[in-house]
C-alpha cells in the first residue's frame, strides 16, 4: 500500500506521488544538515524533526538509509526518532547503532535483549562500550559476539563479567586467546584462566597479566617448567 500525505485541499488522504516522496525526502535530508551544521531555534528544530518523522515514516526503505546517513552522528535528535531508526531493518538500523552517540546506555543494552546477532555484534564493536552493555553481552551473546566485544579495546568489561565469561566459555580456545589479549586482566581472572590454558597461551598470560604465585606455581608444576621466577613476570599485587 502507498504512504499517504494529507493535502491542503483535500479532507482524505490521497496517495503520495514520486515526486512528492522524493520532496519529502530532500526536504527532511535538507533538515538534517542544517542540524548538523547549525544551533537551530526550539521552533526550527521542533519543525524538523517533525520533518524527519514524515519522511521516516513515508519513504522506502532506500530513502530511510539515506537519512541515516544523515543523522547518525548528529549529537541532538528526538529520542522516538533515535529508537526508530535503530529499530529499522538492518540495512537501516546498523549503520545507525555503530555510530549513534544518542544511544543510551539503557538503549542499548534492551537492544542486546531483543536484537539479533547482528545487532549484537554491531553493539558490541561500538567504540568506549560501557560495562553495563559488555555485561548484557557476556550473558546473552554467542561467541562470536563475545569474540567482537574482547577484540574492542575501547569496552569496558568489569571484572564480574570477565568471570562470567570465563564459566560460559570455559571449553572455548578462541576466546582464551582474546582475553590473553586484553590490555588488562584483573589477577583473580589471570588466576581462573591460567588452569585453562595450553602452554602456548599460559606463557602469554603470564607475560601479560598479574596472576598469584599459588597459580604461577601450579602452572609451572603442569608444564615441569624450570623456568627461573623472574622470567614468569608475576605480580602479587
Amino acid at each position: 500500500m502507498p504512504p499517504f500525505i494529507r493535502r491542503p485541499d483535500s479532507a482524505s488522504p490521497q496517495p503520495a506521488t514520486a515526486d512528492e516522496d522524493g520532496a519529502l525526502l530532500q526536504a527532511a535530508l535538507h533538515q538534517a544538515l542544517r542540524l548538523r551544521d547549525e544551533e537551530p531555534s526550539p521552533q526550527d528544530a521542533a519543525a524538523a524533526a517533525g520533518l524527519l518523522r514524515q519522511a521516516l515514516r513515508d519513504s522506502d526503505e532506500a530513502g530511510r538509509r539515506r537519512l541515516c546517513d544523515a543523522v547518525k552522528s548528529l549529537t541532538v535528535l528526538p529520542h522516538d526518532i533515535v529508537l526508530a531508526l535503530a529499530s529499522d531493518q538492518p540495512s537501516v538500523a546498523l549503520p545507525f547503532i555503530a555510530h549513534s552517540p544518542l544511544l543510551t546506555d539503557e538503549d542499548l543494552v534492551k537492544l542486546v535483549w531483543s536484537g539479533d546477532a547482528s545487532q549484537r555484534v554491531t553493539i558490541a564493536a561500538r567504540p568506549g562500550l560501557p560495562a553495563a552493555v559488555g555485561s548484557a553481552l557476556i550473558e546473552l551473546a554467542g561467541a562470536r559476539v563475545v569474540l567482537s566485544l574482547l577484540g574492542n579495546r575501547s569496552a569496558e568489561i568489569d571484572e564480574a563479567s570477565l568471570q562470567r565469561c570465563l564459566s560460559r566459555f570455559a571449553d572455548d580456545e578462541t576466546v582464551h586467546e582474546k582475553l590473553v589479549e586484553r590490555d588488562w586482566l584483573p589477577q583473580s581472572v589471570g588466576d581462573a584462566l591460567l588452569g585453562l590454558l595450553g602452554p602456548r597461551l599460559r606463557q602469554a598470560l603470564l607475560a601479560r597479566h598479574p596472576v598469584s604465585p599459588a597459580a604461577a606455581q601450579d602452572a609451572r608444576r603442569q608444564e615441569g617448567s624450570q623456568t627461573p621466577w623472574w622470567r614468569t613476570q608475576i605480580f602479587s599485587h
